[in-house]
């Protein structure tokens, strides 16, 4: 068999080989004669393909119809040591060929822990980590994303930055980048437009960019659908981009000011065009502050309509507790919902900007629970300055209430309350980027501390040790990225995961480099340099020195769309406040589907053919759902809350196998439409699956998960001489059901079988070997 992909004779032994083949409903195709830009997430593709920034920046770069744009991310564990051993190439997604063939190579980086899979990710694409160890004809390495606040400890092997948003500067900046002319020319043309840092000319004001507002050109309605499952599988809206509330810790409410919004009438639009080109069961709404948005009365009853138009769930994002109070009582939530206090005390939750009371969280909760919300998840951090041992308590404290309150609603509290803890991090461009990081020890006896408290509740914390590592690279220097080359060079990758985290590596380089740690466990004096000084976000030092004296002395600011402008240089302090905080929030209507009855059956056989025999029979199933939804087509859904459409599909084909017989029978509303099928095959990717045939069945036809005959193979290549000896062997084997040979000394015979579990290459290999 011709080999399709140069990883291919692997993917038996790893797990989930769907992520690497590509294929993906809206992938598109390679564009031979375009210059070549291959994007990456530094991770998995479950989380790289999760990721909405790179979302965006692909579709813009699509859009233009000038480039090649592919993706290629992390190979995971398994496949990362056999490309390892064997010497390969890290290759991208869409052709299988290899990264080190683009003309640029771009990461979206969400994180300073993705930082060594960047390094390792180069090594894999045959390049070397320093840039000015490259070569002419090598591709340019450029970085940008919400975890480049500080890039001076990647600058000696990222060869451009882009700081900011890049919605407006993304089209010129990759024109100049994959053009003509030297590495060295295009540098310097790039470097004229706002918000590219190029290390290799030295530092120089640098201002990170804000685009100036939403509108259709800038939201991927096309995205891509991944066969293999992802993390956020689902359609995704950007209401908003901005916050106002200023909680001194958050650096993306400092980054994205001041706030912008789409209408609500937009952002049905975005989501009736996204389900549309993908099919996708569920979406979810993204923005900083939810509850801030300043038509959400509008935006939550549109929803609620729109949930049961399209038989879809729509996830919102974590409510302030205070907004819940402006619900109406015939309101209703489903599943569970997120809140936010970040601190156990009134007292601390002042000091960070984000003042809420025990009462109103407390009368929160037992509105929602109210509302029909089935549980409920709390965040809180450990470690802020100034925390005590008191504060820790006080966390336990609202949890024993909170739990109360949801016995009292017939919640048993231990499976609907959780708590998750993360580590304070001292994050750049924030007030708090002077304050200390607490060792990794005493944040561990905090939330120690917290979980004894906790009795009632279900705790979880992210590693403190990550908190430690992200802190000292988000702060870092040159000297930092001598320390993160040593890490990568003797193993560490993969930091964001807590199973695959190597502390030894770490904690050995910090033993190696103390003041690294010293100087994060330290408080600063605001009046000396950072390693970032050179970047400014709008947002005035003045302001954030007097928010982090503000901190201390523990006085609050208020949200400048409520009360004025705080003047802290984001925009001309011009901007109007357009919230209705008055209002009730009301649902949209929420009227029960009607039964309907089963009119007709559709029965389509299709092949899985090439790279798609490494697709599971459950991503399977998400395929022809998709598909289904795409075509809209009639299906006729369940009863219940979460309506389910009814399809039966055959049973399942083992990994590996090829087939071109599969079945699934779809239960239609309506009469037989000859154009249903067409319709179907219009929206299915012919690369790997492929319509054989679709026709309506009467309704009474066995579907093809009780058939009898479960599955049928075409075996060839046996031996002549040995071709009965394996027929009676194969015949007097449980759940096969019949075997034909079609040639007296074969070399074909096809077997028929009652269970799709059984193996027939494995049972002659069996027959063979005794």
């Amino acid at each position: 068999m011709k080999r399709s992909h140069p990883f291919e004779d692997f993917f038996l032994k790893i797990r989930k080989p769907q992520q690497y083949i590509g294929g993906e409903w809206n992938s598109g195709s390679p564009a031979p004669g375009l210059p070549r830009i291959t994007l990456s997430y530094p991770d998995e593709y479950g989380l790289g393909m999760s990721c909405f920034s790179l979302a965006v920046v692909r579709d813009l770069l699509v859009r233009t119809g000038k480039f090649d744009v592919r993706r290629a991310f992390a190979p995971a564990p398994d496949l990362d040591s056999i490309i390892t051993d064997k010497k390969l190439y890290w290759v991208d997604i869409e052709a299988g060929e290899p990264v080190s063939e683009s003309r640029v190579i771009g990461f979206t980086v969400s994180s300073e822990l993705l930082f060594s899979n960047i390094l390792h990710l180069l090594d894999l694409a045959g390049l070397k980590w320093k840039r000015e160890q490259r070569h002419e004809n090598d591709p340019l390495i450029i970085a940008g994303g919400g975890g480049i606040t500080n890039p001076v400890p990647l600058s000696g092997f990222i060869d451009l930055f882009f700081l900011g948003e890049v919605e407006e500067q993304i089209e010129e900046l990759f024109q100049i980048l994959t053009g003509t002319g030297t590495k060295k020319r295009r540098l310097e043309t790039a470097a004229k437009l706002p918000g590219v840092y190029i290390p290799a000319f030295g530092p120089s004001l640098i201002t990170v960019q804000r685009f100036s507002g939403f509108h259709t050109g800038n939201a991927p309605v096309i995205p891509i659908v991944p066969i293999a499952a992802i993390s956020h599988d689902r359609a995704v809206v950007e209401i908003a981009r901005g916050c106002s509330r200023g909680c001194r810790f958050c650096q993306a409410s400092q980054l994205a000011r001041p706030v912008r919004e789409r209408s609500p009438d937009k952002i049905q639009d975005i989501l009736e065009q996204c389900l549309a080109h993908t099919g996708w069961e569920s979406a979810g709404l993204l923005t900083l502050s939810f509850s801030d948005y300043s038509r959400l009365e509008e935006l939550l009853y549109n929803i609620d309509s729109f949930e049961k138009k399209h038989s879809i769930r729509i996830s919102r994002p974590s409510l302030r507790p205070d907004s819940f109070l402006r619900f109406s009582k015939e309101t209703k939530f489903h599943g569970r919902l997120t809140m936010a206090p970040e601190a156990g005390s009134e007292e601390l939750r002042e000091r960070i900007n984000k003042p809420l009371s025990d009462a109103a969280i407390l009368e929160a909760v037992e509105r929602a629970f109210s509302m029909g919300a089935t549980g409920l998840k709390l965040y809180f951090m450990v470690g802020l300055p100034y925390e005590t041992d008191a504060d820790l308590e006080a966390i336990s404290l609202l949890a024993g209430k909170i739990a109360m309150i949801a016995r009292k609603a017939g919640r048993n509290p231990g499976k609907a309350i959780s708590i998750s803890l993360s580590s304070f991090i001292p994050k750049p461009h924030t007030p708090l980027q002077w304050s200390a990081q607490l060792p990794p020890g005493e944040l561990c006896r905090r939330i120690e501390l917290v979980r004894k408290l906790c009795h009632n509740v279900h705790v979880s914390w992210n590693d403190p040790r990550l908190s430690v590592i992200e802190a000292v690279l988000g702060h870092g220097d040159e000297i930092t990225g001598d320390i993160l080359e040593k890490a990568v060079t003797r193993g560490a990758r993969f930091d964001a995961w807590t199973d695959r985290l190597q502390w030894d590596i770490w904690n050995e380089l910090f033993e190696e480099y103390p003041y690294q740690l010293k100087g994060l466990q330290t408080e600063k004096d605001p009046h000396e340099s950072l390693p970032w000084d050179f970047i400014t976000t709008g947002v005035s030092k003045k302001y954030l020195v007097d928010e982090y004296r503000n901190y201390r002395l523990g006085k609050t600011t208020s949200d400048c769309r409520l009360n004025g402008c705080t003047h802290c240089g984001a925009c001309d302090g011009t901007k109007k406040d357009i919230r209705k905080t008055d209002k009730i929030f009301k649902s949209g209507k929420q009227e029960m589907r009607e039964p309907e009855e089963n009119l007709s059956t559709l029965r389509v056989k299709y092949c899985k053919t090439e790279l798609g025999r490494f697709t599971s029979h459950l991503d399977m199933v998400r395929f022809w759902m998709r598909a289904i939804r795409r075509a809209s087509i009639p299906v006729l859904y369940s009863r219940g809350h979460i309506p389910r459409p009814k399809i039966h599909f055959g049973p399942a084909l083992p990994l590996g196998f090829e087939s071109e017989a599969e079945y699934f029978d779809i239960l239609l509303s309506v009469p037989p439409d000859p154009q249903l099928p067409k319709k179907l095959e219009q929206v299915v990717s012919g690369k790997f699956f492929k319509i054989i045939d679709a026709r309506f069945v009467p309704l009474e036809t066995t579907s093809p998960d009780r058939r009898a005959c479960a599955a049928a193979y075409s075996i060839t290549g046996l031996i002549g001489t040995e071709a009965d000896k394996i027929i009676k062997k194969l015949s007097d084997t449980d759940g096969v059901i019949a075997v034909e040979k079609q040639k007296k000394d074969n070399i074909h015979m096809t077997i028929h079988l009652g269970r799709r579990d059984l193996r027939p290459d494995r049972i002659i290999e069996r027959i063979l070997d005794h």
